[in-house]
């Protein structure tokens, strides 16, 4: 995570982090694990994120629980700007919710910003304008909202349009950089072209009130489900997305080469479903979802690569051998 919060775009400006959560039926508290340490050492302004699962009330929910995390990062040299509240609140309950937030934001002793996630579906309730008075800042998520889509920009427009229409707070838009299965197996991604078109579009028809962007989430090298950094700053910068695969005959001793895929270009995609090869091949065989057909490999389901990602897909044995992508 520290290389990662070095390494990502300055363009991301405030770095959310999840600082506690109040997780299950129970909403038992949970701390999170956090590199305090390397926050400080980025010098990236950072806001303090509290999770708060389910839909109930809040009731023995308290913002002290996250605002005292928030003090001891600042004591440690970390530059807290606020906290976050991040709860998908029932719409017939925003009325509480917004009770609750009036209530806890004396804890924060105006030494601190108070944000809130909301979502698409709070447009309608009668009870959002006073909601939306309470934070200083509003981030509106536009991903995963409706089962079983993730993200898509007609969708993500249609939420930012209608948001924009109910309520005269600026507000931030919570865009995704990941992928997840659901329950069935059934994989939804953000696809970083499909984000690259609502962002284009949105500099072109810009939506008023939309005052910046949040990215969730931050990617790492352990974090093979989210965007890598070289994604998110080519989608952030607007930079051209075309993916760029590089295949490599090496040398892996006693006769054989391994057939090996590289993904040179910088954003995360799907690879090839067919290499070809050619010359005198003795032995063929494919792994990592690949298998041999004839002269080729072919993968039903290819792999997808992160940017930068080599992988060995297969192996060669013979003389003359050469290969090339379809």
């Amino acid at each position: 995570m520290s290389e990662a919060l070095t390494d990502a775009p300055r363009e991301l400006g405030t770095i959310r982090v999840l600082a506690r959560e109040r997780s299950g039926t129970q909403r038992a508290p949970v701390d999170i694990a956090v590199d305090v340490d390397a926050l400080a050492r980025s010098g990236r302004e950072v806001v303090a994120v509290m999770r708060v699962e389910g839909t109930a009330p809040l009731e023995g929910v308290s913002l002290q629980e996250v605002a005292v995390l928030a003090r001891a990062w600042r004591a440690r040299g970390v530059r807290v700007r606020g906290i976050e509240v991040d709860h998908d609140c029932a719409t017939t309950a925003l009325a509480g919710y917004a009770d609750w937030l009036e209530r806890e934001q004396a804890v924060l002793g105006g030494e601190l910003s108070l944000s809130i996630t909301a979502l698409p579906t709070w447009s309608g309730s009668p009870a959002l304008p006073r909601l939306a008075s309470l934070p200083d800042h509003i981030v509106l998520q536009v991903h995963a909202v409706r089962a079983p889509t993730l993200f898509t920009a007609e969708q993500a427009r249609g939420f930012v349009e209608a948001w924009a229409r109910v309520t005269d707070r600026p507000f931030q838009v919570a865009l995704p950089t990941y992928r997840v299965r659901l329950r069935d197996g059934t994989p939804l991604s953000a696809e970083p072209r499909e984000v690259a078109r609502f962002l284009a579009a949105l500099r072109e028809r810009p939506v008023a009130g939309v005052s910046g962007l949040v990215w969730f989430r931050l990617g790492h090298r352990g974090d093979t489900e989210a965007w890598s950094l070289p994604t998110l700053t080519a989608v952030v910068r607007g930079e051209p997305l075309a993916p760029r695969f590089l295949p490599r005959l090496v040398d892996a001793g006693g006769g054989a080469l391994d057939i090996v895929l590289e993904n040179t270009g910088h954003v995360d995609a799907e690879a090839p479903t067919r290499l070809s090869l050619s010359g005198k091949l003795e032995v063929l065989d494919g792994v990592a979802g690949y298998t041999a057909r004839g002269t080729s490999l072919v993968a039903r389901t290819p792999p997808r690569l992160r940017a930068g990602e080599r992988r060995v897909i297969g192996f060669v044995r013979g003389s003359e051998v050469a290969l090339a992508l379809p």
